[in-house]
Order: C-alpha cells, then sequence, then structure tokens
C-alpha cells in the first residue's frame, strides 16, 4: 500500500458520456471515496444530454477530454435519436412482411456501420482518446487504473503500463468481433483482447458475461470479480410511491406500468407501445428515458397513439439520486431488450440496471424474451419472464392479483442477490492485495 500519510489514488477511464446513468461507476466512485482513495474519473467531453452525474465524493474528480461535437463512438447499441424527424422503422412494420423488416433494419444498421468507419474521425477516435487521457493525466500518481469497456481499456493499459500499476478491466458492455462492420471497431476490439490478457483482474457483471467475454477474448486465466450493474444499500423508509401520478395527474387508483430506458427499437418500444392498448382501464405505460425527449418527433408520437390512451411518455431525465422515487412509484417495471442485437442484450441477468433497480424499489419486474432475466424471475419468484411482447397483458394481470407478495420478493431478491456495495468488497480486497504485493517486491532489497 502506500505510505500511511498518503491516500491511495485510482483512475477510472469511461469513454461513454452517461455517467450520470451509470449505476457501477456511479457507486465505484463513492465507495471508493469512502474508503480513503482520491479518485479521478476521466471521461469524454459530449453534447449529449444525458442526466449529469451526481455528487460523488469528496475525493473525487471528474476530467473530461476531447471536444465537443465530436464522432461519437458507442458500443451500447442503437437507438432512436430524439431529433429524428419520422420513424422510418415503425412504416416498414407497417406496409411490409413481419418477415422483411428485421433484414431490412440489419442490413441498414451495417450500412451506416461501414459508412462511420470510413470517415477519418473514426480512425482517429481510439488513439485521439488514448492521447487526451495521457495528458489530462499527466504528472498524478496512481495506485490502479480501471479501463472501462473497449476505448477505456485502451487509455487506462497505458497508464497503468506508464506507472507499472494494477490494471482492472470493468466490462459494462460485452462486444464481439462479429458485432463491428467499420474496419477501426474491428481493430479496436481486436487490441480489447490483446489488453484483457495483460489485465491484472476483470469485473463483470454475471458468471454468463464472464464466459462469454472470457472466450471471445481467448483469456481463460485472468482472475475475475462479479459486481452487477445495481444501486446500493436499501430503499429509505417511507419513500413516496405516487411520482408519475403527480406528474400527469393520474388518479391514485391507477397501476403504472414502467419502462426505464432508452425509447427505440432497440428496445422494441412500438410493440411494447401498441400491447398496451389491451391492458386493463385501470393500467397505464410509462416510458421514462435518461435522455430528454421531444413529444413532436414521430417516432415518439406513433408511440404514444398506438398505446389508445394508455400510454404516457415521461420527457425530462431525473437525477440518478431521485430515480428510486420515480421507479418507486410504479406497480410494475418492464424489462425488454432485443435479443436480435446479440449476447450484450441477450446475457442480461446481473447487468440491466432497470432490473436491479425496479428489485430494489420493491417493483416486480415483466421480462420479455429474455430467458437471463427470466431465470432470475422464475427463481425468486419476483417477476414473470415472457416469450413474447402480447404476452404481457396476462403477465401483468397476474402480478397485479398477487402484488403485496411479487412486491415482497423483488426486495429481497435485491438484498440477496443484487446490492452493489456487498459485491463490491471484493474489488477493494484485491486492490489492497495487489498494491501491497507490489509494493514489497519493489522495496525489497535484491538478492545477492
Amino acid at each position: 500500500m502506500p505510505a500511511a500519510d498518503k491516500s491511495p489514488r485510482i483512475a477510472i477511464v469511461f469513454h461513454e458520456t452517461y455517467l450520470g446513468c451509470a449505476p457501477s461507476l456511479i457507486n465505484a466512485a463513492r465507495l471508493f471515496d469512502e474508503h480513503g482513495w482520491e479518485v479521478d474519473v476521466v471521461m469524454r467531453r459530449s453534447p449529449d444530454q444525458f442526466a449529469q452525474p451526481p455528487e460523488l465524493g469528496e475525493h473525487v474528480e471528474i476530467f473530461t477530454v476531447g471536444k465537443l461535437g465530436t464522432v461519437a463512438q458507442t458500443i451500447s447499441g442503437s437507438t432512436t435519436p430524439a431529433s429524428q424527424p419520422m420513424s422510418w422503422k415503425s412504416r416498414l412494420r407497417a406496409v411490409l412482411p413481419q418477415k422483411i423488416v428485421p433484414w431490412l433494419e440489419r442490413a441498414r444498421s451495417r450500412k451506416d456501420a461501414l459508412v462511420a468507419g470510413l470517415r477519418p474521425a473514426a480512425w482517429k477516435a481510439r488513439g485521439q482518446f488514448v492521447r487526451e487521457v495521457q495528458q489530462a493525466t499527466q504528472g498524478r500518481h496512481y495506485d490502479a487504473v480501471i479501463g472501462v469497456d473497449m476505448f477505456g481499456l485502451a487509455a487506462a493499459f497505458a497508464i497503468a503500463k506508464e506507472r507499472k500499476v494494477p490494471l482492472v478491466y470493468w466490462s459494462l458492455e460485452i462486444m464481439f468481433l462479429r458485432d463491428f462492420w467499420s474496419p477501426p471497431m474491428r481493430k479496436t476490439k481486436r487490441l480489447e483482447r490483446l489488453y484483457h490478457r495483460h489485465a491484472d483482474v476483470l469485473v463483470i457483471q454475471d458468471h454468463e458475461r464472464e464466459v462469454a467475454l472470457c472466450n471471445e477474448n481467448d483469456d481463460l486465466d485472468c482472475p475475475t470479480i462479479l459486481i452487477p450493474n445495481s444501486p446500493r444499500g436499501e430503499l429509505a423508509e417511507g419513500i413516496a410511491r405516487d411520482h408519475f401520478h403527480r406528474q400527469f395527474g393520474i388518479d391514485p387508483a391507477t397501476r403504472v406500468i414502467l419502462h426505464a430506458g432508452s425509447i427505440c427499437e432497440g428496445m422494441r418500444s412500438s410493440d411494447l407501445a401498441a400491447s398496451a392498448a389491451n391492458w386493463p382501464d385501470d393500467c397505464v405505460l410509462i416510458f421514462h428515458s435518461h435522455t430528454p425527449i421531444d413529444l413532436e418527433t414521430h417516432y415518439y408520437r406513433d408511440i404514444v397513439a398506438s398505446g389508445n390512451g394508455r400510454v404516457l411518455i415521461s420527457t425530462q431525465p431525473v437525477a440518478y439520486d431521485e430515480l428510486d422515487a420515480l421507479v418507486a412509484s410504479a406497480d410494475v417495471g418492464i424489462v425488454i431488450y432485443d435479443s436480435a442485437l446479440g449476447p450484450n442484450f441477450q446475457l442480461l441477468a446481473g447487468a440491466s440496471g432497470k432490473l436491479s433497480h425496479y428489485l430494489r424499489c420493491g417493483v416486480p419486474v415483466i421480462s420479455i424474451d429474455n430467458p437471463s432475466i427470466a431465470r432470475v424471475l422464475r427463481e425468486h419468484a419476483c417477476g414473470i419472464g415472457v416469450d413474447r411482447v402480447d404476452d404481457v397483458t396476462g403477465a401483468v394481470n397476474a402480478i397485479l392479483a398477487d402484488h403485496l407478495t411479487y412486491q415482497t420478493r423483488a426486495t429481497m431478491t435485491y438484498q440477496t442477490q443484487f446490492e452493489f456495495e456487498s459485491h463490491f468488497q471484493s474489488l477493494l480486497t484485491f486492490l489492497d492485495t495487489a498494491i501491497q504485493s507490489r509494493t514489497t517486491a519493489t522495496s525489497s532489497p535484491p538478492r545477492n
């Protein structure tokens, strides 16, 4: 460990821009601070309108690098931007045979990826980010470095190698070479494999994702710590559960079915909204996004209209520390991803932040077409997994018929399986041991 009069310092390098709604990183920074670490969070500057990061701790600093308006190299899946003037996907679904639509969507996505990958900014993005992070952290001492996902790992690897300190690879998204069609992103993925093998430890959300990523990166020897993407601590007693009822002027007896997160075809939002038209009269579906929503955008107008009066959209993100009151106001939480997007959206038992936050707030969950999450719900009897969006109506009725039981089990499942701090302790112990070992090795006299 560092000298007794000096606090250890760690850097968390994050290329994405949604720190304000990334529970793993928010809670990691806070817990490092509470355990006596100084923390530098280095992330990319961006015009994205995600909720701003909350207060992370007295000894946590956030450094932003890059220029506003640069090309974003997102690895978190496709979304429908709020500025999109019309929903081409919803129009296609209405006029084409259902079997053709997914093929056309994938073809368009691949074309877009290839075109984006040919731009000079895409080729320079990884190297530029690495250099900017090195510049931002120049002259700062670190006892360990965390690289988050592919770009963060590339920059963290350079820092850890230069300073000869432990390197933590924290995987929030698992991506495969076959997922990328643009040449620069394929190169970045190949380098991720190399850097993964040089990491001292992999932090990932659950065993399924660990197996998938380690097999993909051909690294079965790196130690692994499982930390779910989840909140920490228990829900405050007596928290109000009427956030949406007050926001929308809903009758107190109305049941709220909540979908929190991106509103896009990657989350099959159009299908879910259309299904709500068949729900009981005393139920409403509310979408709440982590970015601002313009209800005049054609895509969102389509969604609201398809629900036949039972669909509402909460248009403004809230700060992370306000999420409890928002989520707790739901009677049932929906977790839905498009499994066609690959393992990153299929293996989600420990990676879905909305799942763990619903459970923390005692909100039973309905999962759609996701065996990984459905298994959690089945094993702990805290929700229902269904295969199709059309099956949601029956699941809603079943949960509401025995809501108190489901609510109790949801809270218990969070406390025993998902509470962040209980898992994070393993990382603190690992780093203490790794730093102590390196300090002892460097301070020991040479052998005769």
